[in-house]
């Protein structure tokens, strides 16, 4: 049984050959992710990686948990926006009819990356992205991981320009102001908290302000790609540590008890993310 779901793990940046143990051993502990990816083409080809790696692993005898592939969730981050962003667009566009799944998408105005990527190519893109997803239909919401660095209300008011009826917005490790945090939580936003966010005197007073309805738990973990190694079962411990401190501290801030938290959080979860397919 799930007990835990990571909205926001770059799994990725796991070696191929690492990602069996790292499954099996998350779901020994009855934990889950939602894989993010930074591109629509990273996107393409780590689904590309997983029905090999699944193929390999089914045709190897019984299925554990490990056969089973996560959530892919098809993403287009600010860092990774090129001159080549239509084709990307276009990639992006194909995947929303294999997942409903989207992030990491989003805006970073921080003044070295708008020298990498300006504001008006961030907001064309992630405008475009709203706009692609509004189009689509799925069995259920488009849930969408935001990356919002010192650009909440634009990103606010470009998801108010859009009809999100058919989606989640969730703004992942949010650091904007408290009237930014009011207004996404009046516009049916969601928060995930990660220990990044609890480190700071702002996180801690933010998550709990939050309904806890609109609380959704993350990593962000790894930190980079892996080079190499078999790092599988070290980088699931990790996230499960993460994860449980983080629920630890929510709860300490919100003066709750954990294990009701954490139900409480996962129900939250399960409704937006739904099971995991067997054998996706």
């Amino acid at each position: 049984m799930t007990t835990l779901l990571d909205t926001h793990y770059h799994y990725d940046f796991l070696p191929p050959q690492s990602r069996s143990a790292f499954l099996e051993e998350l779901a020994q502990a009855g934990v889950e992710i939602v894989a993010q990816t930074l591109t629509p083409s990273d996107f393409v080809a780590l689904e590309a990686e997983e029905k090999r790696r699944v193929g390999t692993s089914s045709s190897a005898g019984p299925r554990p948990s490990s056969h089973a592939s996560p959530r892919l969730s098809v993403g287009f981050h600010p860092w990774n926006i090129g001159p080549d962003y239509q084709r990307e667009l276009d990639f992006f566009a194909q995947a929303l009819t294999r997942t409903r799944f989207v992030g990491e998408v989003g805006l970073d105005y921080v003044p070295r990356r708008l020298q990498q990527v300006p504001a008006e190519t961030q907001a064309e893109v992630f405008r475009r992205i709203l706009d692609i997803v509004s189009s689509q239909r799925a069995d259920g919401p488009y849930v969408l991981s935001i990356h919002a660095v010192r650009s909440a209300s634009q990103v606010c008011d470009a998801l108010e320009a859009t009809d999100t009826s058919g989606m989640v917005p969730i703004f992942h490790r949010f650091g904007g102001t408290s009237d930014e945090l009011t207004r996404l939580i009046k516009q049916g936003c969601y928060i995930s908290v990660n220990p990044a966010m609890l480190a700071t005197k702002r996180g801690r007073t933010y998550v709990t302000q939050v309904p806890a309805d609109r609380l959704l738990l993350e990593t962000d973990l790894p930190a980079g790609k892996e080079a190499g190694g078999d790092p599988g079962k070290s980088h699931a411990r990790e996230l499960i540590e993460t994860l449980n401190a983080t629920v630890s501290t929510l709860a300490a801030l919100r003066h709750q008890d954990p294990d009701e938290l954490a139900s409480h959080i996962m129900h939250t979860a399960q409704h937006l993310y739904g099971a995991r397919p067997a054998g996706s």
